[in-house]
């Protein structure tokens, strides 16, 4: 048996594997990552000592040493962890060149190719954006609020769109393209909704995640973008990562469990390098 965790900003996610089954579990992330805090994790996830390793990836991982109760930890790069673990999740060929966007509290993308990761880029605004902004417009930063509120909001009602300030085509622009988010606020005798607000939040985010991702695509020429991490779970969002990257032509693979993307690619690459040899890869 062997486990994996992902000390993200807000959560953390564990795996266990045995006999070829994974296990996940989702606990938000605590303020001091200590060896105590790994003790926990083994009797929340039912994990015994001297049964396997741990791999862990994120935060301040390093910090945890190399053996907790006798059991190895296994290091493994965050970026690394991220490629193995989106590349496994989505079945693409490893050989092809693809994009992987990493949607959590704020957005990483990685080039992946024949089995090696970059980071090519990235931006501070991804779902920790989203509970933001709504903690301060909306006064509340409960996420499933949020997404309730949103998906019954229309963006178009706060944001400004290509055929409100423009009477003719721009390039292969839709007409309902965004032009500026959250431009009709700022206009005398607008009309919004919570609801609205809370739409064009999700909207702001999902669209400044695809236009850099369609970007980083572009420049490596990619084929392929896969995004995961939690931020997704947010359907609005989702919906205008979309349809703001087909605008450049590209369709997003957001594969299933792809929340867990990091802690299974952290298990992956230490399963490669068995920590009897290698505590750090």
């Amino acid at each position: 048996m062997n486990i994996s965790a992902d000390f993200g900003i807000t959560v953390t996610d564990t795996l266990r594997k045995k006999e070829g089954t994974l296990v996940h579990k989702m606990n938000p992330s605590t303020s001091e990552l200590n060896q105590d805090r790994v003790k926990d994790i083994f009797q929340e996830i039912d994990f015994k000592t001297n049964e396997g390793f741990m791999a862990v990836t994120g935060g301040k991982h390093l910090e945890l040493g190399d053996l907790i109760e006798n059991t190895p930890i296994v290091h493994v790069n965050e970026i690394e962890a991220i490629g193995e673990g989106a590349m496994e999740l989505s079945g693409i060929d490893k050989d092809q060149s693809t994009i992987i966007v990493s949607a959590g509290s704020g957005t990483a993308c990685i080039h992946a190719h024949k089995g090696q990761y970059l980071h090519a880029s990235g931006t501070g605004v991804g779902g920790g954006t989203v509970i933001g902004l709504s903690k301060l417009l909306l006064n509340t930063d409960d996420p499933s609020e949020i997404a309730s509120l949103a998906e019954k909001g229309n963006e178009s009602s706060v944001d400004l769109i290509l055929q409100d300030v423009v009477t003719g085509p721009i390039g292969q622009l839709p007409p309902e393209t965004t032009a500026v988010n959250f431009g009709k606020v700022a206009k005398n005798g607008s009309n919004y909704s919570r609801e609205d607000i809370a739409a064009g939040i999700v909207n702001l985010v999902g669209q400044t995640a695809a236009r850099i991702a369609t970007s980083v695509a572009l420049m490596f020429q990619a084929s392929e973008i896969v995004v995961v991490g939690r931020a997704p779970s947010f359907n609005g969002l989702k919906s205008s990562l979309e349809q703001a990257a087909s605008i450049t032509g590209f369709t997003p693979h957001f594969p299933k469990n792809g929340e867990y993307a990091s802690a299974l690619g952290a298990m992956l690459v230490a399963e490669k390098n068995p920590p009897n040899s290698i505590r750090r890869v």
